[in-house]
């Protein structure tokens, strides 16, 4: 089983960088939906709504896509990859450099997203997509920080976009 991953991961680690991350947040998907699912039967409906699209009614559209998109990605990013990124790079530098795959990086930076999204119902969904995004980081922030933050940012972004139209078309309120 680890050779598999090994095998996707160095093939995914070969596509060019608009398809490794495409073809990352699509598998993200492959975890998030079912765990969606799976929620309905877990969690009040009340729960799910508080964890998933909170009542932002009579908000400027604009504005929330601009906090949803761009703001919350680019600034969760800095903290829950960046950061320890760069601690841990500083911490490495003294032993060796950071491996291709950081995986202690991945979760550090996993449970940084888990603990800025506390609600129960969104702790596992929190989770998988800080391994993801994290793994999204680690894969360019070896070479560059600012494609790491601005693919990384993208990334969560592309996430995000869901919750906002969902709360424009009524999802949300």
């Amino acid at each position: 089983m680890a050779l598999r991953m090994t095998k996707w991961l160095d093939w995914l680690g070969s596509k060019a960088p608009w398809q490794f991350v495409g073809i990352l947040y699509l598998v993200r998907w492959c975890f998030i939906i079912p765990y969606m699912i799976a929620a309905k039967f877990l969690f009040t409906n009340a729960q799910i709504s508080k964890a998933t699209l909170p009542n932002l009614s009579g908000v400027n559209p604009v504005l929330l896509f601009a906090n949803f998109v761009i703001i919350a990605p680019l600034l969760e990013t800095l903290l829950e990859c960046s950061l320890p990124f760069f601690i841990l790079s500083l911490i490495y530098r003294k032993k060796g450099k950071l491996s291709a795959r950081p995986w202690l990086f991945i979760f550090i930076s996993a449970m940084l997203m888990t603990l800025l999204h506390p609600i129960l119902a969104a702790l596992i969904p929190a989770f998988v997509t800080g391994l993801f995004l994290a793994y999204c980081y680690a894969h360019f922030a070896a070479r560059n920080f600012v494609a790491a933050l601005l693919y990384t940012t993208a990334f969560h972004g592309a996430i995000n976009i869901i919750g906002w139209s969902m709360i424009m078309l009524g999802g949300g309120a």
